[in-house]
């Protein structure tokens, strides 16, 4: 495994255990600290569902990237996680903000990233699939 693969993994990782309590925060206890109350928790729960969809995005993207040999659609795959794991933070970030009447101005970075990972992620796949077998891309 790659440093790369092993360091997003790791990111992957704490990204989805982030989501996870994010959502048993959410569940249990935010609505009666954050000034927004119950839409808090509806941002909040929207956050964690983001992150969560995009850490495992992410971690896919790894996944298949490493079991291509070194060229272009590799690196596109690589590319493709990184821009989930950058828009998963932004997004959900911005909204766990504005849950505490904090900034979200970030969200449509956030959200614009990972349209970016998809977009990435479907062109690294075609690469893949086109490119014969040990042939670099």
């Amino acid at each position: 495994m790659s440093r790369f693969a092993m360091t997003l993994y790791v990111f992957g990782a704490a990204m989805a255990l982030m989501s996870v309590c994010a959502d048993a925060f959410a569940a249990h206890g935010l609505v009666t600290m954050a000034p927004a109350m119950e839409q808090a928790v509806v941002w909040f729960k929207e956050g964690a569902n983001f992150q969560m969809n995009h850490a495992l995005a992410l971690i896919a993207a790894v996944a298949v990237a490493e079991r291509l040999p070194a060229g272009r659609a590799q690196s596109v795959l690589r590319l493709a996680a990184l821009a989930f794991g950058t828009g998963a933070l932004l997004f959900a970030g911005a909204l766990y903000s504005i849950s505490f009447a904090g900034p979200g101005f970030f969200a449509p970075w956030g959200g614009f990233a990972v349209m970016i990972g998809w977009l990435l992620f479907a062109a690294g796949a075609v690469m893949a699939a086109v490119s014969p077998v040990g042939q670099k891309t």
